[in-house]
């Protein structure tokens, strides 16, 4: 079955394989004389790797203080190899992220090879002697021969559960073919003509003893092990059940004890923000963040510790973990570009605010802001100038509320200010202030610098002017801030009364 699943994989016109860019770096990366120029040139053909690579070279995982202006100076603080193994990670991904084929749950295989990446590359920065970089590329890759049986054989892993882990995928497929997917991913990669240091790694990944410990080779197999290992606590329903078997193959492949253990996960947490945002996607939510935490915890416990500053450590770690924590349930409320609350988190306030307002029997202001001529700003000076506005216009609002209020991006170009406990008359100061900002503020752009104004709409909760229900409320702001643009603009409009036709 084995060769016939090959044959296969040979004729298949589906076989995964690298898009057009990645083929070129491969090539370039295998030339003796390849330099930064060359690379770069290949590079510079997708815009959007383009982008990539400059947002890692100035991210705190690889800038070292200084910020890259272009891709050649991206490249020369990454140096070859960690650009070449980037370019090849982000332009892989890009290409079969989104995959929707029903064999395996391509959403989850992704976020598995990223975390499983980003762990063995924590691991071999504790082990040293390996190459990141490339353990990092290994790693990502490792699972590679699980998306091509599926591309051939759609059906194949179809008796497994839902979702499947890695050692049922490993067992099921050596009851069906004799060997598992670490096998075919060696395959692969050969035929796609990566080094051979590369291949040998991702194919030892479910067996790394098959090299020498003391062998850089065989450092990094185990990085790129335990890392799949890793991940398995970190997506298990209860990786609870997990650590003692982590805890253990840490120990035994590159003798990392408890306390070790520990660190690393707790470092491999604390970048994850960072390579979500690398890579545009989310990789573990605050309720798993949440159990890892008590499962270190777990793992560090009073018997496992020798000294007080070991027990220091623990408690750091708790610390670390529980930041963790609320730095993630705080991402997933919030806008990627400008920082401020998502429209998710505006409807829960609102529905809160609402209902407290109308209980308590005090006032609830709404603002809708919306900038004047956004559209010609992009088409003028292009979207970075765009995206540059938008965030200094986000800042500029977070300085003019209390803490207690909350500013939300709504869309686009709108903004959403909503003023808990102030009536229209405070509420109109603020708004009125906010106007003068945005008239004096000035915004540099390539070609200049540019001036933003907003048309802004205010509606009030009161017990005198009450609204039946939230969604009245916002529809009396938004008019009202359609009747600034038709008034000509840089202006408020406060909406008077209950009846939505009443805009002044």
């Amino acid at each position: 079955m084995l060769d016939a699943l090959k044959n296969k994989l040979k004729l298949a016109i589906n076989l995964p394989s690298p898009p057009a860019i990645a083929q070129q770096i491969i090539a370039l990366a295998g030339e003796p004389d390849a330099d930064v120029a060359s690379i770069a040139v290949a590079i510079s053909k997708d815009p959007g790797l383009t982008a990539k690579i400059l947002r890692v070279a100035n991210s705190s995982m690889y800038s070292r203080g200084r910020k890259s202006e272009n891709l050649r100076q991206a490249l020369l603080l990454l140096g070859l190899s960690a650009a070449t193994t980037l370019a090849l990670s982000f332009s892989l991904i890009g290409t079969y992220k989104a995959d929707t084929r029903a064999g395996i749950d391509y959403p989850r295989f992704w976020r598995r090879a990223i975390l499983g990446a980003s762990a063995a590359r924590t691991f071999g920065r504790r082990a040293g002697s390996v190459n990141l970089d490339e353990v990092f590329l290994g790693s990502l890759l490792q699972d590679i021969g699980v998306m091509a049986i599926d591309r051939v054989q759609s059906d194949f892993y179809a008796t497994l559960p839902a979702p499947a882990t890695h050692a049922q995928w490993v067992h099921y497929e050596r009851q069906k073919l004799g060997v598992d997917h670490a096998h075919l991913t060696g395959w692969l990669l050969r035929h796609w003509k990566l080094p051979e240091s590369l291949c040998a790694m991702a194919e030892a990944s479910h067996d790394p003893t098959t090299f020498d410990a003391e062998s850089p080779l065989g450092t990094a197999a185990r990085c790129i092990a335990l890392g799949s290992e890793c991940v398995e606590v970190l997506l298990a329903a209860d990786g609870q059940a997990e650590w003692p078997k982590l805890a253990g193959q840490a120990q035994a492949w590159l003798n990392l004890g408890p306390e070790a253990l520990a660190e690393a996960m707790n470092a491999l947490i604390a970048e994850i923000p960072e390579i979500e945002t690398l890579f545009d996607t989310t990789l573990l939510d605050p309720d798993i963040a949440s159990a890892i935490l008590e499962q270190a915890r777990e793992l560090l416990t009073l018997r496992n510790l020798r000294t007080i500053d070991q027990m220091t450590t623990l408690k750091a770690s708790s610390d670390h973990l529980e930041a963790r924590t609320t730095m993630l349930e705080d991402k997933h409320r919030r806008d990627a570009l400008t920082g401020l609350f998502n429209r998710g988190h505006l409807d829960e306030v609102l529905v809160k605010e609402f209902q407290s307002a109308s209980a308590g029997g005090w006032p609830l202001s709404v603002v809708f802001v919306d900038l004047d001529r956004f559209k010609l700003v992009n088409d003028t000076y292009g979207h970075p100038a765009g995206d540059t506005v938008l965030i200094a216009t986000a800042k500029l609002l977070m300085e003019l509320v209390r803490d207690t209020d909350c500013v939300a991006r709504y869309g686009g170009e709108e903004f959403v200010i909503v003023l808990p406990g102030l009536d229209s008359g405070p509420a109109g100061n603020v708004c009125e202030r906010l106007l003068i900002r945005l008239r004096e503020a000035r915004h540099a752009v390539p070609g200049g610098m540019i001036r933003s104004t907003a048309s802004l709409g205010l509606a009030t909760h009161t017990t005198r002017t009450a609204f039946a229900n939230v969604a009245q409320l916002i529809e009396a702001a938004d008019r009202s801030v359609y009747a600034a643009k038709n008034a000509g603009r840089d202006q408020l409009v406060r909406f008077e009364g209950a009846n939505p036709a009443r805009i002044v």
